[in-house]
């Protein structure tokens, strides 16, 4: 049967075949699905043509490169910040489909999702905007909206994985209804990969035309036309007319043919004449207007340079003067210190403390350990070397074997230090260390227990580290009262309460392993002491016998 069509955009009528199924005649599975969908299609683009205006599907996407876009993008979507093109009184009719409902919620959802190690130029997340031509969305009933918004929105998941949705909106409250959808582009591997979904003009003209085929197209919203750049096509001819040379040409009358081609009345020609010209026109108007937009934003550009110029060159001469005063009064300060130094016959160890100092900065540089063996037990003389160290080698500076060892040293014995106190650290990470059990001292007790004659410790930062712990742990007048060979100030130090016989074995290890000068006669004391209080464990155990 033939059957006559009228062509939508040309306005013909055209003529087709077609055969009715009877019947007798049968069709497979796969032939009839390939039907349906391709019945689905045309419906939908008759629901299109036969709506006022152009019918086209909007589907967008966005590259969003940092939190902080990631941020105002989402307070955009909450209307959390001033939005001049939404209608405050039609908030409420705005709709959540997935997430949370502000951008701190949602950030924090990516922030769980995220990869552990993310590059520099990593793209943070892929933002789609789902709408259509204002006039085909208008036609549409709030249930066709809801419906092309949720197989959009599944569309979407299908791509990057539900749980990789962080945020779905429907925007009613501004003038075309429209769905924005933030995603967090995750592969495969769980990295970050905006380029496996969007990939290159090529890969993303593919995913407009997926989109159409698969959800727009079924709402009577077609795909625009591959490769356009403009909106609309009358934007389109218009910037073509742009850059162009010599008057306006009026276009040639369409003649009639002998095919059946119809000639071009005057009226005709008259409405399509002007519509060229007016289009010169109007493209003269956008190249004037772009011109003097180019010339306003140069001559803001240079003001604005011109001003930041004269801003520096002035911050540039206050710092000077700045620098130069300072560096006066220094200079004072330090020959009014170098006199009273002299008058106090303090001038050669004055001296003698600067010639100490450089000699610390060569034993940092050269990773000398005897440095930090010899402050461990002070805390004034740690953070001081710190303060050094920080200063000869800071941040980013290339280290020697030697220097990452005399580093890791230093940070371990700090650290230690910093157990049961706070002190000052080598930088502003370590500000303050909770308190922690002690793990040196335990362990110097349990092998003073178990072996006496054994060493509790095979490295040198060990031994350090045990000394730090016990003498943080305690105050300076306590620390005096130990090596003098009173123990009892250890009984308290890993909270519950030691007995007698373990605050001798605990002040015997710090005497012999922790590298400190201890009279003989104390530790003569001590290790009688404790052989006293270990027979009487013996003989008591003895006295008691075996428990049952």
């Amino acid at each position: 049967m033939t059957i006559l069509l009228r062509d939508a955009e040309t306005n013909c009528l055209v003529s087709t075949h077609t055969h009715f199924l009877t019947p007798e005649h049968s069709m497979s599975k796969q032939d009839r699905k390939l039907l349906e969908k391709d019945w689905s299609r045309i419906r939908g683009s008759m629901q299109g043509l036969q709506s006022s205006g152009k019918s086209f599907g909007i589907m967008r996407t966005a590259k969003i490169k940092t939190m902080g876009n990631m941020g105002a993008s989402l307070q955009h979507t909450f209307r959390e910040r001033e939005t001049p093109n939404a209608d405050e009184d039609r908030l409420q009719d705005n709709t959540i489909l997935v997430g949370a409902a502000t951008s701190k919620e949602v950030m924090a959802a990516w922030h769980k999702r995220a990869p552990d190690k993310i590059r520099s130029n990593a793209v943070h997340g892929l933002e789609y905007f789902i709408g259509g031509s204002p006039e085909r969305m208008k036609d549409m009933t709030d249930a066709e909206q809801n419906a092309y918004f949720e197989d959009a929105l599944n569309w979407i998941k299908e791509r990057h994985g539900e749980d990789n949705v962080l945020s779905a909106v429907v925007h009613r409250d501004e003038t075309t209804p429209h769905m924005t959808v933030m995603t967090i582009p995750l592969d495969d591997r769980g990295k970050l990969n905006a380029r496996s979904f969007v990939g290159n003009k090529k890969a993303l003209s593919d995913l407009q035309s997926n989109f159409a085929e698969n959800v727009s197209e079924k709402y009577g919203l077609r795909r625009g036309i591959k490769g356009s750049t403009a909106r609309h096509e009358r934007v389109q001819r218009v910037h073509g007319l742009m850059r162009t040379e010599g008057a306006v040409e009026l276009p040639e009358r369409i003649r009639g043919s002998l095919l059946g081609g119809r000639k071009e009345t005057d009226e005709e020609w008259r409405v399509r004449a002007s519509s060229e010209a007016t289009d010169r026109v109007r493209a003269l108007l956008l190249e004037m207007s772009a011109m003097q937009r180019s010339s306003d934003a140069k001559f803001t550009v240079a003001n604005q340079l011109i001003e930041k110029l004269e801003d520096l060159v002035k911050a540039t001469s206050d710092d000077l003067n700045a620098t130069r005063t300072q560096l006066t009064e220094t200079r004072d300060t330090l020959l009014r210190l170098k006199s009273s130094l002299e008058l106090a016959d303090m001038g050669k160890d004055t001296n003698d403390a600067l010639k100490a100092h450089d000699q610390i900065e060569t034993w940092i540089l050269d990773g000398d350990l005897s440095l930090l063996k010899d402050a461990a037990g002070s805390q004034i003389k740690m953070a001081r070397i710190a303060e050094i160290y920080d200063r000869v080698l800071p941040p980013e500076t290339p280290l020697t074997d030697e220097q990452k060892r005399f580093e890791r040293a230093l940070d371990t014995t700090l650290d230690a230090m910093a157990e049961r106190r706070t002190t000052k650290q080598k930088d502003s990470a370590r500000v303050e260390i909770e308190t922690h059990p002690l793990p040196h001292v335990r362990q110097a007790l349990q092998q003073m227990t178990e072996d006496r004659m054994g060493e509790p410790f095979a490295m040198d930062a060990e031994r350090t580290a045990f000394r730090s712990e016990i003498e943080s742990s305690l105050s300076d007048d306590e620390v005096d009262a130990l090596r003098g060979g009173n123990v009892e100030v250890l009984a308290p130090i890993l909270g519950d309460w030691l007995d007698e016989a373990d605050q001798h074995r605990l002040a015997l290890s710090y005497y012999t392993h922790a590298d400190v000068e201890i009279s003989n006669n104390v530790l003569r004391s001590v290790i009688d002491r404790l052989a006293d209080l270990e027979n009487d464990e013996t003989h008591t155990h003895q006295e008691r016998g075996p428990m049952h």
